[in-house]
């Protein structure tokens, strides 16, 4: 599974998102929203684990696509 992450920038906050797993980080810039949301993503992987599904978070991570920068005001909304 391929996964992409998107960050948001409004008003110098940031907010990270993997829309194939509907997941959010935030952070006080893009790399610190973005380094959460490989966080998120490997405790994600590891819960799936837990409870039973075949998933392995080192896959998903290598799987993650370039990050794309957005602009956006409307996120926080």
């Amino acid at each position: 599974m391929d996964l992409s992450i998107r960050v948001y920038e409004k008003d110098g906050e940031f907010v990270a998102s993997c829309p194939e797993l509907d997941v959010y980080t935030y952070g006080n810039d893009a790399d610190q929203a973005r380094t959460r949301l490989r966080h998120v993503i490997a405790f994600y992987a590891n819960t799936a684990q837990d409870l039973g599904y075949k998933i392995d978070a080192s896959e998903l991570l290598a799987n993650l696509q370039k990050p794309v920068q957005v602009r956006s005001e409307s996120f926080l909304n």
